[in-house]
């Protein structure tokens, strides 16, 4: 989860260089709501393989 919120992080602060109405306390709703969904995300359990036919 640390890479995506340093990615997230890092276009907040590059959008606000080049749209000025885009700032980071308008933002940071957005770093927290991409928090959320990522650990939602990670709660559910990997796919189990399928099983081979049993000899």
């Amino acid at each position: 989860m640390g890479p995506i919120i340093l990615i997230a992080l890092g276009v907040m602060f590059l959008l606000q260089e080049f749209v000025p109405e885009w700032g980071f306390s308008r933002t940071w709703p957005v770093l927290l709501m991409l928090v959320g969904v990522v650990k939602l995300l990670d709660s559910f359990p990997p796919p189990r393989p399928p099983e081979g036919p049993r000899i």
